[in-house]
């Protein structure tokens, strides 16, 4: 099992008005194999994404004519997640996954996104920390 890490960095920004005031302004970053991969937000789309293109996947937007999803595409292999709102879902051939996209508790954000690079992308386990 690999070792992960998410660190979180916090900068204060001006808001730019005499109104405003401060505002926090919230980063991720993962860590694999030495490796900083920015992460948008702390989500499952967002870290599916970065632990999926981290392996040799490629993503692409796909349009279909009710929908549109987002293509990861390695080899022959494909998985595709369609989003609604904050609902996910990531389906191959035979397994499909539904979640919600922000999962507020982090041990449960961790399982869901094991789960899904686990079962659907075929990649190793990680172990990740904060």
């Amino acid at each position: 099992m690999k070792k992960a890490t998410i660190t979180k960095t916090v900068d204060l920004l001006d808001g730019g008005c005499n109104v405003c005031g401060i505002i926090e302004n919230e980063n991720y970053t993962l860590i694999i194999d030495e490796k900083s991969i920015l992460l948008d937000e702390l989500t499952v789309n967002s870290l599916v994404t970065a632990i999926a293109l981290n392996n040799g996947y490629k993503r692409e937007y796909e349009i279909d004519v009710l929908d549109d999803y987002t293509l990861y595409k390695k080899e022959d292999y494909q998985v595709r997640m369609k989003e609604e709102y904050d609902f996910l879902t990531y389906a191959n051939e035979t397994i499909k996954i539904e979640t919600k996209d922000q999962i507020l508790d982090k041990k449960e954000l961790i399982t869901k996104v094991n789960e899904i690079t686990i079962r659907l992308f075929g990649i190793e386990e990680l172990m990740l920390c904060f």
